[in-house]
């Protein structure tokens, strides 16, 4: 009948509406969360961050750092990354892992979280050395193109970043999300020397992947079989990884809807240098701005 919808376009329309909540904190964009809180978080020694600028390797490193701290596979291939390692810096009751700073709290040890956030907004017992930080950087040439796709696939895009060039200026002027880029990197960049932080380049790590796994091993302080440092390897493989259902997001498509026709999804070619089919000349060089004062502070990057 004419003006009628049914159950499942309802749910269709329902399930559009589910987004991303942001709010500004001290001039940057972030994700909706208990920052406050977050910075008061009693850490605990043995506690294990994974922190990056979205895109630079998170998904891989979470999982790796999972398996190295537990080798309980069974468990990996069996329940969601984001409910065994989950991300604190965002609080959104839509989504059914975004629980906040009180579900890590009561987590049981070891705990291992994620964060986008920048350095001096993590938890001050955090930024002072209790508890251990891992930190992924990633050529920004990269970072920029595989962030736009994975927006378009989630269909988070707002009004005022909802095509390439609005995004990439929003992301080179330092307005997007999580931005100013360059920020990021050199807070983390400056701690580098400090017992507690790791600090990795997403190039080296999937360059080398078993080396990757043993120097983060090491940096844990677990001692690791070259038999299981294989089988890290092999599990979290690309292909393992983009049909791996725990780690994939595809669980997104039970509470909203993603674009399957937008330029990529959540885990695409796991590798660099892919902005060189994307990137025009005149948008490689004003990026090269950012990486120019990264480089100042002698941080570089594999073009």
């Amino acid at each position: 009948m004419s003006g009628e919808i049914s159950k499942d376009e309802a749910l269709t329309d329902t399930k559009k509406d589910v987004t991303l909540d942001v709010m500004m904190h001290k001039g940057i964009l972030i994700a909706k969360c208990e920052i406050d809180e977050i910075q008061k978080f009693e850490m605990r020694d043995d506690d294990v961050w994974v922190c990056t600028f979205p895109r630079s390797g998170t998904t891989l490193t979470q999982e790796i750092v999972y398996l190295v701290m537990t080798l309980d596979f069974e468990k990996a291939n069996s329940v969601q990354l984001d409910d065994r390692f989950p991300i604190i810096d965002v609080k959104n009751d839509k989504f059914p892992y975004y629980r906040g700073v009180k579900h890590v709290e009561e987590m049981q040890s070891p705990r291992m979280v994620k964060a986008h956030a920048h350095f001096d907004f993590l938890p001050e017992q955090l930024q002072n050395g209790k508890g251990r930080i891992i930190y992924l950087a990633r050529n920004p040439k990269d970072v920029i193109t595989s962030y736009f796709h994975l927006l378009q696939w989630l269909n988070e895009l707002r009004d005022y970043n909802d095509t390439w060039p609005k995004f990439f200026n929003s992301f080179v002027e330092g307005k997007a999300l999580h931005c100013p880029w360059p920020r990021h990197v050199l807070k983390y960049w400056e701690r580098r020397n400090d017992s507690n932080v790791l600090f990795l380049k997403y190039e080296n790590l999937i360059k080398d992947l078993p080396n990757g796994v043993r120097t983060i091993a090491k940096f844990l302080g677990k001692e690791i079989l070259d038999e299981n440092v294989a089988r890290i390897c092999d599990h979290c493989s690309v292909q393992n990884m983009k049909t791996n259902e725990n780690v994939n997001l595809s669980y997104w498509r039970e509470f909203k809807n993603v674009n399957d026709e937008a330029g990529g999804g959540f885990i695409n070619k796991g590798k660099s240098g892919v902005w060189k089919h994307i990137l025009t000349p005149e948008e490689s060089e004003k990026i090269d701005v950012l990486l120019k004062e990264v480089q100042e502070a002698g941080l570089t990057f594999d073009t």
